[in-house]
């Protein structure tokens, strides 16, 4: 069977659907999880970056992506890219409101300081290099007296 282009759009827009299991409220392409959905003449296949190395919600997020390959009559294969790098950056704006409002979530900016996502507070206090998620830290928010996490994009061997 010969992979067409609608074929591709079709699985591209399936499995950019495909929710988080961290953050049922957000799907893979807004956290920047989705790279890219390729075919060459008889299959396709669909591209991961993992937010970090090792994470245990990699195996779900695959077979959730097979699923609703699948659920169209595609058979897909998924790949882990270790290029390009996940970063923070990658989440999308809506994303990044839904997880500081339903999840008191905060994202690193690359300059200046965190804010904290309930009340601004720009002198959280750093406790645990570790949050829920080996791709999050927890902070405390000294003016409103809340933890919040941190999403942080560590790699194995970054600093």
């Amino acid at each position: 069977m010969r992979i067409t282009d609608t074929a591709i759009d079709a699985v591209r827009v399936a499995v950019s659907s495909v929710t988080d299991p961290e953050y049922p409220d957000l799907n893979i392409q807004q956290l920047g999880i989705l790279e890219d959905v390729v075919a060459d003449s008889a299959s396709i296949r669909v591209d991961l970056v993992p937010t970090i190395l090792g994470c245990p919600a990699l195996d779900v997020i695959e077979k959730d992506v097979v699923a609703a390959a699948r659920a169209l009559g595609y058979d897909v294969t998924v790949r882990f890219c270790m290029s390009p790098v996940w970063t923070p950056n990658r989440i999308s704006e809506d994303a990044r409101q839904i997880l500081a409002e339903e999840y008191t979530v905060a994202i690193r900016p690359r300059e200046g300081p965190t804010k904290c996502p309930l009340c601004g507070c720009t002198a959280l206090q750093p406790r645990s290099d570790v949050g829920g998620t080996a791709c999050r830290s927890v902070e405390w928010c000294p003016d409103c007296r809340n933890p919040v996490e941190i999403v942080r994009s560590r790699q194995m061997g970054e600093r």
